[in-house]
Formats: C-alpha cells, sequence, structure tokens
C-alpha cells in the first residue's frame, strides 16, 4: 500500500515537474487521532524509490502495534524539477533504482500506465474465494 501512494506522489510531482524536499507520511489511528511524520532530504526528489524509502522509515517508528485506517504519503517543501534527484555518491544502488524508474516512466508514457511495475506494487486479493 505504501508502494501504491509513493507512486502516486511521484507521478503527480513528475506531471507538473515539481519535487519535494521534504516527505510527509500521515497516519490515522482506528480512534481517528492523527498522527503525522515528515523527514526533510538533503535535495529535493521525485522519484517514488526514494519516497518510499523514507516513508518506510517512518512507518517503522510508528510500528508499536497500533491499528492504523488511513495512510498517506505526500511531498512538501516543494522545488523545480530541474533540482531533483542529484547523483547520490554515498548509495551506489540509488542510481541504478533512478535509472530503473526513469525507464519504467518512458515505458508507462508510451504504452499506458499498467503497462509495467514492480513487484511492491501488485495488490493481492486477500479476501478468500468460496
Amino acid at each position: 500500500m505504501l508502494w501504491r501512494q509513493a507512486e502516486r506522489v511521484s507521478t503527480r510531482a513528475k506531471d507538473h515537474e515539481l519535487a519535494g524536499r521534504t516527505v510527509v507520511l500521515k497516519l490515522k489511528t482506528a480512534n481517528f487521532k492523527l498522527k503525522t511524520r515528515s523527514a526533510s532530504l538533503e535535495a529535493p526528489t521525485q522519484l517514488a524509490d526514494r519516497i518510499f524509502r523514507v516513508a518506510r522509515d517512518a512507518l517503522k517508528r510508528e510500528a508499536d502495534g497500533t491499528k492504523y485506517r488511513l495512510l498517506g504519503v505526500g511531498i512538501s517543501n516543494l522545488a523545480p524539477a530541474h533540482q531533483a534527484d542529484p547523483l547520490d555518491l554515498i548509495d551506489r544502488g540509488a542510481d541504478k533504482r533512478a535509472a530503473a524508474e526513469r525507464a519504467i516512466d518512458k515505458l508507462r508514457g508510451k504504452f499506458g500506465a499498467a503497462t509495467v511495475g514492480k513487484g511492491r506494487g501488485i495488490r493481492l486479493d486477500t479476501r478468500a474465494k468460496k
């Protein structure tokens, strides 16, 4: 679910030629208490992978057995797209993940949104079949 949210945010940012310096995670508990957590990045991002990783880390910190009825991901502290996602000299895998995401974006642009995706985006039907 978190991955699909990150992809949606990424797509909107790319469509509007924006990037965000802050990733925001919103959680609503079963008793409607709202929790908001944010993490600032060194550089703005448009990449779903980066948004997902930051939001996942924030969610792990909140995983204390509380039941949540709503989960949302967003970006804030917006910047122009040309400032987004500079080369990462520390995380060597980041550039490969960014290149793969951009390749997926090109395929989706040419053949449609459902053309290709990552396995973590597959929606499983958890309802029992009768």
